[in-house]
Parts: structure tokens; sequence; C-alpha cells
């Protein structure tokens, strides 16, 4: 390993992810920016997880393997991040993906808005039968150039590939590792605490959506977004218009809650979560 340190570290906590994890380290490896480093924090796996790593490893100097006691997403992130040694942090989890230019992209992008501290691309949503879909959260913004808190309580953003530097985890405390929707929270505590977001108007990611990871749980989703609002409330951080705005995304969500239990139980979940998908994507304009 070099004693010089890379722009970028990707982060990828891994569990039990042979069936995908070299695919998602493929991608890193075919990016046009090659000053990186990948830190692959296997997060207690009974699979082939560590020996996948390992084997890039060899072929690899810029990829680390690090191994530990299963603490979840946010405990195997906090994990990568305290190895990592660059400034520029970027989340990747172990099934989805990062297009070839997207690290070229960010680059140029933290150079041209070094107010902003954490950046997020466009990208598509994977299904199981291999068919995908472009996120749309963005055109839920004014314009799509940057998200503020009130609007993060709204909706979070799309998250896969996004970037950070590393001031924002040390300033929020890394990531919970006791909620579900740790990203979410961490998002939101790093707004609330005055970093700003910029979105990069490109599609650089592919998140792929299967029936057993996290995020396919729409509906603890939902919950676990609720757990992570009210922690923000209570920070002591918001101002009384992100506190109206906080309230409002309270009951939406609760709302929410009450629409996609009875999709879920008529369609099923997946299919369920596709329409709600389409119907987001309508809504703003943008039919995918």
């Amino acid at each position: 390993m070099s004693d010089r340190v890379p722009r970028f570290s990707i982060t990828i906590p891994a569990y039990n992810a042979a069936e995908t994890l070299a695919e998602t380290i493929a991608s890193v490896q075919a990016q046009t920016l090659g000053d990186w480093e990948v830190v692959v924090v296997d997060d207690g796996s009974s699979d082939a997880t560590s020996a996948i790593t390992t084997e890039f490893m060899r072929q690899d100097q810029r990829i680390r393997l690090v191994s530990q006691e299963n603490r979840g997403s946010g405990g195997a992130y906090n994990t990568a991040v305290r190895n990592a040694r660059a400034d520029l942090i970027v989340m990747l989890s172990a099934d989805d993906l990062l297009t070839p230019e997207h690290l070229a992209n960010i680059s140029a992008a933290e150079e041209l808005r070094p107010e902003a501290s954490i950046f997020t691309v466009g990208g598509w949503y994977e299904y199981e039968d291999g068919t995908r879909d472009s996120e749309s959260l963005h055109l839920r913004w004014e314009k799509p150039d940057g998200c503020s808190l009130g609007e993060l309580l709204s909706a979070c953003f799309f998250g896969t590939g996004a970037v950070y530097r590393r001031q924002v985890h040390e300033t929020v405390g890394g990531f919970r590792e006791d909620i579900y929707a740790e990203d979410y929270l961490f998002w939101l505590m790093a707004m609330a605490h005055g970093f700003k977001h910029h979105y990069v108007n490109h599609p650089l990611a592919v998140h792929r959506r299967n029936s057993e990871q996290k995020s396919a749980d729409a509906i603890k989703m939902r919950r676990a977004d609720v757990d992570a609002i009210r922690v923000v409330v209570g920070s002591g951080l918001l101002t009384d218009t992100q506190m109206r705005a906080a309230t409002h995304s309270l009951r939406r969500l609760r709302a929410n809650l009450v629409i996609r239990s009875l999709l879920a139980r008529g369609f099923g979940e997946d299919r369920s979560q596709r329409l709600i998908d389409w119907l987001r994507g309508l809504s703003s304009g943008h039919q995918t």
C-alpha cells in the first residue's frame, strides 16, 4: 500500500455479500479517475465475502479489507471511515454499482463547489428481473443543484455513491448503530449542523433492489424515517422553520405508511414499491 493519501476512499460495508461484491468492486476499478482506495469491511460474514476481497487485494493494492464481528451497516461504515485515508469518503453498498465516470464527476464538482460537503448523483434503481428505472427524487427540488434541510425532511436524496467530507463524519459523530435508517439520520444531522449539499446532475450510480436487502422493506424503512426525524427534532439544532417542516414530514410519513401497507397487501412488497416509484416520477413530471 502506498503512503500517498488518495483523493477518494470508497467505503463498502459487506455482510454475506459474496453474490454481488465482485461486481461492486469491479465498478470502482473501472473508474476513469484512478486516485482512490477501497476499504471493504467484512461485517461478520459467513460466506466468501472475505475471500473475494482478498483475491482483489492480491491484484490491486488500492483495495483493503477490515474484518469485524457483525455490527450492522452503520457500524461497518464507521469502521471503514476510521480505516480510510482520504478526505472525500464515498458510500457504496456491497450490492450497488458506480458508473465509470462517477469519481471524475464528483472530483470536478468538488473543485467547482468547495463550499459543499455532501455530494450526491443521479442514477437508477435496478430490480431483480434486471430492469431499471431512473431515480427521480431530485425532481422534488425546484432547482436540482442542491438539497436544503427542509427538502431532505420531505424525502431523502438518492444516496448510492454519495460522497462527503471527513469533517461531516467527525462533526455528526459517525453513523448511529442503533437505528435502522442510519444513513438518512446521518444526512439530516449533517445538514442540521450546516453542511451544504450539491447535486451532480448525471446518472452515475445503480442501486439494486431485491427482496433480501434492508431497503427492500419499505414499510420498515418509513418507520425508521420517522425515528430519524424525531432524533433530529430532539437535537436542538433546528430553526423554527425547520421544525415546522419536520412536523409536516412526520404527518406525511404516517399517512405514507398507511398507503404502503394497503398497497403491499394488495400487490406485494416489490410490485407496490415499483408502482410507488413510477407514481413519484409521474407526479414530478418525469415518467420512468
